[in-house]
């Protein structure tokens, strides 16, 4: 009789207490209260959706005890990952563009999120956690975390930037019998011609060959500075850039302004460090047209970068130049020419 009964219980038993012993033996990812998605290249973390959609390095939101999970997508061919500083968690590294990977925790207190691969935090990869302080109260839009909106400036540094050598540009699918097989076999007012050709990829040769001994007439330099402006190729931009590296400094103003005009271009990362060092060169050449340049471009970190290789100068002239921009900059860009002027007056 006893036996009956316990083989009769049995199957209770078990039903009551396998639920509580699963989770020693397996643990299941839990279910998420709130998902962000984040793109990820050197230049910073790009939202993805909802309220952070386009937004670089957004602030992300959670009421305390709610679980979240960070889904982090790489759109470049770098090494990337993401890390919670306080947490001390951090995601596995992605390396293929579209590769992705996440990280799920509970949110207790506010914290960094940040790419741990050397050089990527200084160079804008890192944004802010923070707990909701009002129960109920949606995560709003989120300010970049180097913008307004309470976040620590934090200046990029230029040494932690890849050579441009190593910056790889993209290949070139040239139909055959075009003539650009043979340098020179084309004459430069045939090349300009080409500036407007349907085809992107001939468009950006064009752009290659009318400048490659870095000689470039005045005419092409205007259709240059236009084609900047107007092209709406990022592939045409790219070789523009690379290819504006060999013209002399002084003479590249008009077809930088043009390339600094295409804030879609922010994300790109092959062609927003080719455009920088572009213009890096020529801030010597009028520290104030750069510096004007700077405050009113879109892409990250341009100002802290033009303020950085003007206060390298340390003179008196661009102490002169940044003090005198000081009254038109927003607090953002106050704080970030301060830096600058308090390098030159206290190098130490």
């Amino acid at each position: 009789m006893l036996f009956r009964c316990a083989c009769f219980l049995l199957p209770g038993l078990l039903a009551i207490l396998l639920p509580a012993l699963r989770p020693a033996f397996a643990q299941e990812a839990p279910d998420a209260n709130r998902e962000y998605v984040l793109e990820t290249n050197i230049l910073g973390y790009w939202g993805v959706g909802g309220d952070i959609d386009g937004v670089r390095n957004p602030v992300l939101r959670a009421e305390k005890g709610e679980t979240v999970r960070i889904v982090i997508v790489n759109i470049e061919p770098l090494v990337h990952d993401l890390a919670l500083e306080t947490l001390q968690i951090k995601t596995k590294e992605i390396l293929d563009i579209g590769e992705q990977t996440d990280l799920t925790f509970t949110a207790a207190e506010d914290d960094i999120y940040y790419c741990t691969i050397p050089g990527h935090r200084a160079a804008g990869m890192e944004g802010r956690f923070e707990i909701i302080r009002e129960a109920g109260v949606a995560a709003g839009p989120a300010p970049e975390a180097t913008g307004e909106g309470g976040n620590t400036t934090r200046v990029p540094s230029l040494s932690e930037l890849p050579p441009a050598e190593n910056i790889p540009l993209p290949a070139l699918e040239l139909p055959p019998g075009t003539g650009f097989q043979t340098t020179g076999s084309l004459t430069s007012t045939e090349l300009t011609d080409l500036l407007d050709h349907p085809n992107e990829h001939i468009r950006a040769r064009a752009v290659q060959l009318l400048a490659e001994d870095g000689n470039a007439p005045e005419h092409v330099l205007n259709a240059f500075a236009r084609i900047a402006r107007e092209d709406t190729s990022a592939l045409v931009r790219t070789y523009l850039a690379e290819t504006l590296r060999r013209i002399a400094p002084e003479r590249r103003w008009d077809v930088l302004e043009g390339l600094h005009s295409h804030a879609e271009d922010a994300a790109n990362y092959a062609l927003a460090i080719l455009v920088w060092y572009a213009t890096e060169a020529a801030v010597p050449t009028d520290m104030d047209r750069a510096l004007a340049l700077a405050l009113v471009s879109e892409w990250p970190n341009v100002l802290s970068f033009t303020v950085q290789r003007i206060a390298a100068e340390g003179s008196q002239e661009a102490l002169r130049i940044l003090s005198g921009r000081l009254p038109e900059a927003n607090a953002e860009a106050r704080k970030t020419i301060l830096y600058g002027i308090n390098r030159i007056t206290k190098p130490d």
